[in-house]
């Protein structure tokens, strides 16, 4: 069987173009991409490795290039407890991939919120359960408002 490798592009433009609109910049979707993988890249530091890759297997192609784009392995995943400083993580990977000062007309939070929404719908129930059981008091809050909307 041969790969599709333009089927997979195409789904994931198509996902990009339809988080872009989500966000309110569907014309934006350079950037969106860039807030799409500097959530994925912080989820990723976040989880243990076991639970990355039962993660990565639930996404479609495009998207676990691009989770896995740069990876570099931790024995531990970073200490982040709060919303706050997950937000900050985002930020400094949206700084480091080239986003420069652009208004979103959202706070970090809420953009984050918008991204793992529409991330939910390739994460099992169970899925979720376990990314969410990971995380510490706050972020599983967080975690379960933003994917359970």
């Amino acid at each position: 069987m041969a790969l599709n490798f333009l089927k997979y592009a195409e789904e994931g433009q198509h996902f990009v173009n339809d988080l872009a609109s989500e966000l309110g910049h569907p014309e934006e979707t350079g950037r969106t991409s860039i807030l799409l993988r500097a959530v994925l890249h912080t989820l990723r530091d976040r989880l243990t490795i076991g639970e990355s890759f039962n993660l990565l297997s639930q996404l479609p192609m495009a998207l676990k290039g691009l989770y896995a784009d740069n990876w570099k392995y931790h024995e531990k995943p970073l200490k982040m407890k709060t919303t706050q400083e997950f937000a900050e993580e985002v930020e400094k990977h949206q700084a480091q991939y080239g986003e420069q000062d652009f208004s979103w007309n959202m706070t970090t939070p809420e953009l984050i919120k918008v991204v793992l929404r529409a991330l939910n719908k390739y994460i099992s129930p169970g899925e979720l359960d376990n990314i969410i059981a990971q995380m510490p008091l706050e972020l599983k809050s967080f975690f379960r408002e933003s994917m359970n909307q």
